[in-house]
């Protein structure tokens, strides 16, 4: 696992929007072909759930909606990214519930 970009809070009833703007990393006609969230560790009694999406045209951004998680719980959210011209790139940022 490659260190945590940031670390981000939330309570466990909240639902979170989250950006990963990717504009700097891509050529400047490449964009986000395809993606991958997976979040450990997978707590059974309120799993994370995280609703992705590409909240602009350009196809350089994702957003994603994280909610659930178990207070008092630290997870680390990886986030696999595809491009169109054949990049890969991951991302770890950690989320730590509160209840």
């Amino acid at each position: 696992m490659s260190g945590l970009l940031k670390t981000l809070s939330k309570t466990a009833v909240e639902r979170r929007r989250i950006y990963l703007d990717y504009s700097c990393w891509l050529e400047e006609l490449e964009k986000l072909s395809d993606f991958q969230i997976s979040v450990s560790p997978y707590t059974e009694a309120s799993p994370i759930s995280v609703d992705t999406t590409y909240p602009d045209a350009t196809l350089k951004r994702l957003m994603m909606y994280v909610s659930g998680g178990v207070g008092n719980t630290s997870y680390t959210l990886s986030a696999v990214i595809r491009t169109d011209l054949g990049q890969v790139k991951r991302d770890d940022f950690g989320l730590r519930v509160y209840p």
